[in-house]
């Protein structure tokens, strides 16, 4: 036997899953030959193999050492960025690279570990040297993905270009190449990567091009195919995550614990705007916990908030289950997440569900389609009533604008006039200080409109990217703006930059993304925004901070309307001057800067959504400030108003939303019950029904505020409705043989009337010669119509149990009562059990298959999906198809006039 053979015999036990039965015998060659690199190689291997990386990483460094090669090196790097020894991966990693300069594994494992512990500076010539060297698409991408987090914007998109010749168009390749991209402002390259992607959500798949969501809500304004995104995204990213068990016994007494988690506790945007809340909490009436896994700096922010909260909860250590777990131990009764889908975002953490009530704010411009976000707070510009179908959330409205903001931003003191900052001295500064991938084309081509229009205008931009900067110059040049009416500002600190915007003249803002803590910055330095109306979060943003500060006039319907405002702006001074000076007066009055009463309102959300139902859909904080303390609710749930319905009532399939209703214009409607009514659609038999039924406690909710009087009018309408109803009466008893033979001859028949309500058809009934008897759900209405001398009882139709006398029913009429029933089936097998033989059973109710129906819906004037006593839409079609399944064969239809869309069916019992 070769020496080497010993060596083959190891490798093959270790490769054949034999690495734990190969380690006794290589530390016994290795006694017999220390330092042999050949057998360190393989006692590493059997080790990693093994599951025993603690002894794997010092075996791969002795045989690096003793001359093993760099894949030695590169082996105890990885396991050690594994194991989140920074530092010694690094150098492990460098050791490799010094034997083997040009190996493009080695380069892909500096760049990860420099990019996944944050020191991307490092990383960069490795990324360079990468990009040159490999032709691997996805090391080429670990590079191109460096170089844009050191904002080498131009560098990362030439990269994704190579990956993309060499790769094709793999839409995960697509999707990471759109950012760069639109920090270059290359519009015909991104405009191409959005086409391919829009092709992709087109197709139904919102996975494929793994697109961040908060890139996505930049670009795209269609809230359908965001959300979709955003789930692909979180599904991707966190999975199926088990909540973790509620933890028993009692709630400690005393305040509402909110909680807030976030990594921006410093000094960044988020907490620019936040600080002031932290600092004007009610803290008699709310304990307040701050979950940190911020990078902590030494800013004057941070040192503010540490100052402000009660709790600060370091979570950085910790891992998402940890911290999941440390945030339940303080029993909290709401849980802000200020991060959403921003950057450095743990959404793991909140998958567990560490507190009973958990809600979105502030970080995330859109809905974070997630189940484990209870509310978004917005307001009814960024989330009017049209974007609910589109939200996973329950929407917690503010009064006047969802942004907070601080009411002592300091500004410094302005160094320098226009000229120092590349200004002219002479004519109209528009400015837009957004971030360059914020602007699109359609931005841009409105903002060169403007300055065609308005004479020696010149544009301030924010000079972010030298790519950037060269496409905007020579989109401006091709429209005829000369090259100096284009004027680029570097980054200045918060304080520098709120001073030097005092310079501008109108802030111009970005359509598809507006301007958030940007169009603040600029209404806090005086200067006003023009903004359009948008059809996203997005792109509303700058809507409500201008309703909030009382300038709505600065909001166009479209950018029609947007470029005649600015250029009214532009060349009327004496508006202009107007303008800021209502500006000047409103920063100091009006409520988007101020913070106390932003708190306030905002303390009244958090309360409201406490005390919420879990089927209120949308929760509207009034502008009339209430006291906190008058207001907190009780610790103990309310009862819910109504109840979930799981699946189809019918056929028990798994129903899909329709569309959701504002129902606050119904008569019976008032401010206890929920906005919004939810319809369902079954695709397997196709049956539409609402998505909840009231409960106990909502029944008698809805009708608390009904009219009392309801027969008072009857006398003066009794007439007209007996000529209403004697139709149905002629008609039924011709089923029955016809009058003479039915009423004349013997012993009148029986009928019942179900949800009898004014007993106009009972009594109609009453007049052919029937016996009858009414039945209805509620007591005052049976009392009523009992003290004229009809009988009517107060019951339950599906519990009735009719009395000995009606054995023999004829006739059971269920006018307008099936659509309220959360079983029909059981109502129509129950009224198939207390007909006779041939009795005959009478309905109406609407007809969503009616072209009536048809022309409501096209007018969008269709009360029926507004009605909050409503449970289910028929057709005539699908009401037929329920009768015959419960033993009824229909025999007669007709059209009354009483309601719009409404028929009536006619069928007898069989068997």
């Amino acid at each position: 036997m070769s020496a080497a053979d010993p060596v083959q015999t190891l490798l093959a036990l270790i490769n054949g899953g034999q690495a734990v039965q190969a380690i006794p015998e290589l530390l016994a060659r290795l006694r017999e030959q220390p330092g042999h690199p050949a057998l360190l190689t393989l006692l590493a291997e059997a080790y990693r193999v093994a599951g025993r990386p603690a002894e794997a990483i010092p075996a791969y460094r002795q045989a690096g050492a003793a001359g093993g090669g760099s894949r030695n090196w590169l082996a105890a790097g990885i396991l050690l960025a594994d194991a989140r020894q920074s530092d010694e991966a690094l150098a492990c990693l460098a050791r490799a690279l010094e034997e083997s300069p040009d190996s493009d594994e080695i380069l892909d494992a500096l760049i990860t570990t420099h990019f996944n512990v944050g020191r991307f500076a490092p990383a960069i010539e490795h990324a360079r040297r990468q990009l040159a060297l490999s032709r691997n698409p996805a090391y080429l991408k670990h590079a191109a993905l460096l170089l844009q987090s050191n904002e080498l914007y131009e560098e990362s998109t030439a990269a994704f270009r190579k990956i993309l010749a060499l790769a094709g168009d793999e839409p995960a390749l697509i999707g990471a190449a759109l950012v760069p991209a639109r920090f270059t402002c290359d519009w015909a390259w991104t405009e191409e990567l959005q086409r391919k992607m829009l092709a992709c959500y087109a197709a139904g798949d919102y996975a494929a091009p793994a697109e961040y969501p908060l890139t996505h809500v930049t670009w795209c304004a269609d809230e359908r195919i965001n959300r979709e995104v955003t789930r692909a995204y979180r599904e991707r990213i966190v999975g199926a995550i088990r909540p973790l068990p509620r933890p028993g016994g009692e709630r400690p007494p005393g305040r509402l614990r909110i909680g807030y988690l976030s990594c921006d506790f410093r000094n960044h945007a988020t907490l620019h705007l936040m600080i002031g809340v932290f600092e004007q909490h009610d803290r008699e009436c709310f304990e307040v916990f701050a979950y940190d896994y911020t990078t902590p700096d030494a800013s004057e922010y941070r040192q503010r908030f540490l100052g402000a909260v009660e709790h600060h909860v370091d979570l950085r250590s910790l891992s998402d289950r940890e911290a999941a777990e440390r945030i339940a131990a303080d029993r909290l009764d709401l849980l802000f997440d200020l991060k959403g889908y921003t950057g450095g975002a743990r959404a793991g953490i909140l998958a567990y569900r560490p507190a009973p009530l958990q809600a979105a704010y502030l970080g995330y411009p859109g809905s974070c389609a997630s189940p484990d976000l209870d509310f978004i707070v917005g307001d009814r510009w960024v989330t009017p009533d049209s974007s609910l179908a589109h939200y996973s959330e329950r929407f917690c409205r503010l009064p006047h604008s969802y942004q907070c903001n601080d009411g002592r931003r300091p500004i410094a003191p302005l160094q320098g006039g226009r000229r120092e900052h590349g200004l002219p001295g002479q004519g109209v500064v528009y400015a837009s200080f957004n971030q360059s991938y914020k602007i699109d084309r359609g931005s841009f081509a409105l903002w060169l409109r403007v300055l065609q229009q308005v004479p020696d205008s010149v544009l301030w931009l924010l000079g972010q990217c030298a790519a950037a900067q060269r496409e905007l110059s020579a989109q401006a040049a091709a429209a005829g703006i000369a090259a100096e009416r284009l004027v680029f500002a570097p980054f200045a600190l918060p304080q520098a930059h709120l001073a030097r915007l005092q310079l501008a003249d109108v802030v111009l803002d970005t359509l598809i993304c507006n301007g958030h803590t940007t169009t603040s910055d600029a209404l806090w330095a005086g200067v006003p925004v023009v903004t359009a109306s948008g059809r996203h979060f997005s792109s509303r943003v700058s809507a409500s901070l201008l309703h909030a500060i009382g300038l709505p006039q600065l909001v166009g319907e479209d950018p029609e309307a947007m470029l005649a405002i600015a250029v009214r702006l532009g060349c009327d001074a004496d508006y202009r001057q107007q303008v800021r000076a209502r500006l000047a007066e409103q920063r100091q009055q009006a409520p988007l800067f101020d913070a106390a009463r932003f708190t306030r309102h905002f303390e009244q959300g958090i309360l409201a959504m406490l005390a919420a139902s879990p089927e209120q859909r949308c929760l509207d904080i009034p502008a009339e400030l209430a006291s906190a303390p008058a207001l907190l609710p009780s610790l103990s749930p309310p009862p819910s108003l109504r109840e979930p319905v799981p699946a189809c009532p019918l056929c028990g399939g798994q129903s899909q939303p329709l569309g959701e209703y504002d129902c606050r214009i119904h008569p019976l409607w008032h401010g206890e019950l929920p906005p919004t009514l939810s319809w369902q659609r079954c695709p397997d038999c196709a049956h539409v029904h609402t998505a909840s039924v009231w409960s106990a406690a909502g029944l008698a909710a809805l009708f608390r505020h009904a009219n009392p009087a309801q027969l008072a009018s009857l006398a003066a309408q009794h007439d007209s409705l007996r000529a209403q109803w004697a139709p149905v009466v002629e008609r039924a008893s011709r089923w029955l043989g016809g009058y003479a033979a039915v009423l004349v001859a013997g012993a009148a028949p029986w009928w019942v009337d179900v949800g009898c309500g004014d007993g106009a058809l009972l009594m109609t009934a009453a007049d052919f010669g029937y016996r009858v008897q009414g039945l209805d759900a509620r007591s005052e209405t049976a009392a009523r119509v009992s003290e004229l001398g009809y009988p009517v009882a107060a019951a339950d139709f599906l519990a009735w149990t009719p009395p000995a006398e009606l054995a023999e029913l004829r006739v059971l009429s269920l006018m307008d009562v099936l659509e309220h029933l959360p079983d029909p089936r059981a109502a129509l097998r129950h009224a198939h059990t207390l007909l006779a033989a041939d009795g005959l059973l009478v309905l109406s109710l609407p007809d969503a298959g009616a072209s009536s129906w048809q022309l409501l819906d096209r007018s969008g004037q269709n009360p029926y999906w507004i009605e909050i006593e409503h449970y289910h839409n028929f057709s005539r079609a699908s009401l037929t198809r329920l009768l015959q399944e419960c033993g009824f064969a229909v025999v007669d239809f007709a059209i009354p006039q009483r309601y719009r869309a409404q028929m009536e069916i006619y069928a007898r019992r069989l068997g």
